[in-house]
């Protein structure tokens, strides 16, 4: 007999994915309990008993988009090949995932500037990406030990790695007329490829 579908897991995952829908659309402030029931079809009161507020909601849904981010990333950390094949089929999935991308970024700028407010908040940015960082740096660390990179601070160069795109996304957004992300990016990620390879360590 196959085991039962566990209902409590499925229906908060669908409160999340209303949530994710309404909060794009309408932004934190403005968005309701109601507006997600709506979406959801189901009555604002069973929202409850899920999560305690909207609050907890935010936080729940902020939780579920970057470790989707950091999902693709550490599949990147796992799959075979050179750290600039990694690297590579990381950023690649950014380009398949554009759509997805913009209509998520008014829900993560605004969880960043309510880090900025909230301790809580703060934390799970942090967190994220630290996270992020790390999983960069690893792939950098195996090229650089491979040879494939130059005697790099893989830490250091993950970090500009993650400003560098972080920063792309942000022109895109704003300024979507003037940027074509799938180009930018590639030539970004070359750029610093580039870079890794060509490393030379400064003199003391």
């Amino acid at each position: 007999m196959s085991p039962k579908p566990n209902v409590s897991e499925m229906r908060t995952k669908q409160i999340i994915e209303a949530a994710i829908a309404v909060f794009a659309k309408k932004g934190f402030a403005r968005a309701t309990m109601e507006d997600v029931a709506n979406e959801v079809s189901i009555n604002k009161a069973t929202i409850y008993n899920y999560f305690d507020g909207k609050d907890a909601l935010i936080l729940a849904v902020a939780g579920e988009i970057l470790s989707r981010e950091l999902g693709d990333l550490q599949a990147a950390c796992d799959m075979p090949g050179t750290a600039t094949e990694r690297l590579n089929a990381f950023y690649e999935t950014l380009t398949v995932k554009e759509a997805d991308v913009l209509f998520l970024m008014p829900i993560l700028y605004e969880f960043y500037a309510l880090g900025l407010r909230r301790d809580d908040v703060r934390t799970i940015l942090a967190d994220f990406l630290s996270q992020s960082v790390s999983r960069l740096e690893a792939i950098i660390q195996a090229g650089v030990e491979d040879g494939e990179f130059g005697p790099v601070d893989a830490r250091k160069a993950a970090q500009a790695l993650t400003a560098l795109i972080d920063g792309i996304v942000l022109q895109w957004i704003y300024t979507s007329e003037k940027v074509d992300i799938n180009v930018q990016l590639r030539y970004s990620i070359q750029f610093v490829l580039q870079g890794l390879v060509n490393y030379k360590e400064e003199a003391a």
